[in-house]
């Protein structure tokens, strides 16, 4: 049985520390001190990094067997938008890799932030009203 509790609870925990860096989103504020700022970063980036790694390992490798091709389809859709996902969010953290790098150039920080926050939570809302919701719906009686 798949079950979407804990991966919808990933998610809140992954929002609520993107919060977290939105309240401190400041950059005159982070000109001075970044240090807060890059300490969530790395907090997110290792949750959303075990997240990832736990649907890979299970969600989707399930999901590519299912007797459905429908259901392997919307997973194979999936699969390449993480992807996508973890290409940006690497991106974004060896740009931002450091609380001096941040301080340097807090505006385009940010800016940056503010687009993979949005990112972010576009994909996690799909996640959960689309792929979550299916597997609810397929193993609920299983």
């Amino acid at each position: 049985m798949i079950s979407t509790v804990s991966f919808r609870e990933q998610h809140k925990e992954l929002l609520a520390i993107a919060g977290e860096i939105s309240k401190g989103l400041n950059a005159e504020a982070l000109k001075k001190n970044a240090s807060n700022v890059r300490a969530l970063l790395s907090r997110l980036a290792g949750k959303l990094t075990v997240h990832l790694a736990m649907e890979d390992n299970s969600l989707y490798t399930a999901l590519a067997r299912h007797t459905d091709a429908s259901v392997r389809l919307m997973a194979n859709g999936f699969v390449r938008e993480t992807e996508g996902i973890k290409q940006a969010l690497n991106a974004y953290m060896r740009k931002w890799a450091t609380a001096t790098l941040i301080q340097n150039a807090a505006e385009d920080f940010v800016e940056d932030t503010g687009n993979i926050f949005t990112t972010l939570a576009k994909w996690i809302e799909k996640e959960d009203n689309d792929l979550y919701a299916m597997i609810d719906r397929l193993f609920q009686n299983v």
